[in-house]
């Protein structure tokens, strides 16, 4: 048994605190950069959160690199944000908290030629909710290159009643102008899914030459699924044309994208409900996806990264990746000491996932279907959608499964 196999070897967890949304994931030309939400020596969130930042060669195995944002300098808390490369470096667009009034953040910039430890350094706030509009929850900036532009979408909460992205726009990352709502939907709307109230963690992704929207679904203070919808991006608006469900279950929210050293666009969840007491940490990151366009829909895949490290031979390890032929001939099993802790399956035109005591239903196709299991986090992909679940307490995985041969990775 390993020596700790109450924490996941592939999923980022913190060596002591508290993880939620992943921030900022970068290729720098020569590594990857991946920054988080962290709130040190905590079991739980609380509002001066902190920028953690880590570093990985191959997208699976990751090094901590220490704290590159902290609260301080007007910040109550340093929320989340997005990051673009500079001729002169690297600037970060955070969501800056005052503790008086958690909702309504500013966004404000911070710069570092190198990515390096210790050298970010706080600049101006730049952006705050357009008062002309009725907005109730301000946050959650992504800054993309459009042309000549800069454009800024702000994860925004209108009346209460409407989830929306608004739009801003830069010739130089300085100075910012409002442009409007670049997408809005009612929380009345629920065809052909419900978004809720406001959209956090808005990403603006191009996949196989398809434009989409993907937003973490907030309202009354609950975090819901993650969703997505295909479109059209032109100058400051989106406009959508179909909506679908990317996740399912409790574990995933609050993904951050970017592009890999391959140019294809991913994905990094933050997976909620991982709690280990006795070493003080909670939360992880997912495994990386990708993100790509099958059947006109959006899919989620584990990076190739990942599943080409897969070996037959355990070696100690407590990662797995598992890829049933076809769900049809029957289900997945993994177990535990002799019990069952996940089970995959097929019944009536949907793929069945039970872990632990959490199960949901996914309409979705028998094939295709990729588990990975790593200690006590679980994720499920498939066709229609995917789904994470972190177990109660250490987790070592049996050497076998029941409907597919396991793939060991350490």
């Amino acid at each position: 048994m390993a020596a700790d196999d109450g924490r996941p070897a592939l999923h980022l967890t913190a060596d002591r605190g508290w993880v939620n949304d992943p921030l900022a994931p970068t290729w720098d030309g020569e590594r990857y950069h991946l920054f988080f939400q962290y709130v040190p020596d905590s079991l739980e969130w609380r509002p001066h959160c902190h920028w953690g930042h880590a570093v990985s060669d191959d997208l699976v195995h990751w090094e901590h690199r220490g704290v590159a944002l902290a609260p301080g300098e007007g910040d109550d808390g340093v929320w989340s944000g997005s990051m673009v490369r500079r001729h002169d470096g690297y600037r970060i667009f955070y969501t800056a908290i005052s503790a008086d009034d958690l909702p309504m953040g500013r966004v404000r910039w911070a710069d570092s030629p190198d990515l390096s430890p210790g050298s970010w350094v706080k600049g101006d706030v730049v952006v705050t909710a357009p008062p002309h509009v009725d907005v109730t929850a301000f946050r959650d900036p992504f800054v993309y290159r459009d042309g000549p532009v800069w454009r800024m979408l702000v994860g925004t909460s209108i009346g209460g009643t409407e989830a929306a992205a608004t739009s801003f726009s830069s010739p130089d990352l300085v100075e910012w102008t409002y442009e409007g709502v670049a997408a809005s939907r009612p929380t009345t709307d629920s065809d052909p899914l419900w978004t809720g109230t406001l959209w956090e963690c808005p990403q603006l992704v191009t996949v196989g030459g398809a434009d989409a929207l993907v937003v973490s679904v907030w309202a009354d203070d609950a975090l819901h699924h993650v969703a997505a919808a295909r479109g059209s991006a032109e100058g400051p608006t989106f406009t959508p044309e179909r909506w679908q469900r990317l996740t399912y279950g409790h574990g995933y929210y609050a993904p951050a994208s970017f592009m890999d050293a391959q140019g294809q666009p991913c994905l990094v969840f933050w997976i909620r409900g991982l709690l280990d007491q006795s070493a003080g940490r909670a939360g992880a990151l997912s495994v990386v996806h990708r993100l790509e366009l099958i059947d006109d829909a959006l899919v989620l895949r584990l990076h190739p990264e990942l599943t080409s490290q897969g070996r037959e031979r355990r070696n100690g390890a407590n990662a797995a990746v598992a890829e049933p032929a076809d769900l049809t001939d029957g289900p997945v099993r993994l177990t535990s000491h002799g019990q069952d802790l996940l089970s995959v399956s097929y019944v009536d035109g949907a793929v069945v996932v039970v872990a632990g005591t959490e199960g949901v239903a996914i309409v979705a196709s028998p094939r295709g279907v990729q588990v990975l299991v790593d200690g006590p986090c679980i994720e499920v992909l498939t066709s229609g959608g995917a789904f994470a679940h972190a177990l109660p307490g250490a987790t070592w995985w049996d050497d076998r499964a029941q409907g597919a041969d396991l793939r060991w990775v350490d």
